[in-house]
């Protein structure tokens, strides 16, 4: 199983509660419908000392699955819509569990 994590950061000025919960409503219910996510969980109500706001923790069956949903159409709009225009950083790791 490879476990694929994601974080991010809010652009100043932003409503994170309000855009935090869109962007884990939209990710987790496109999780749900693939069949190759595992699991999935999303926080972006992080404590003041963290470096990132949100974050994304997903496990998938391997390298294949996670490119399916990385690629997907749902994914790429959510990217699009939510995550790009409201973020300046991401960085992110994937390993073998």
């Amino acid at each position: 199983m490879l476990r694929h994590i994601v974080m991010w950061k809010f652009n100043d000025g932003v409503n994170i509660p309000k855009v935090g919960e869109e962007i884990r409503t939209e990710l987790l219910a496109l999780c749900e419908k693939m069949d190759e996510v595992v699991r999935a969980d999303i926080i972006y109500n992080t404590l003041p000392t963290s470096t990132h706001d949100m974050i994304l923790s997903m496990d998938v069956a391997d390298k294949a699955a996670l490119q399916k949903y990385a690629t997907s159409r749902k994914h790429m709009d959510i990217v699009d819509t939510l995550i790009n225009p409201n973020t300046n950083s991401r960085v992110s790791i994937d390993y073998m569990v």
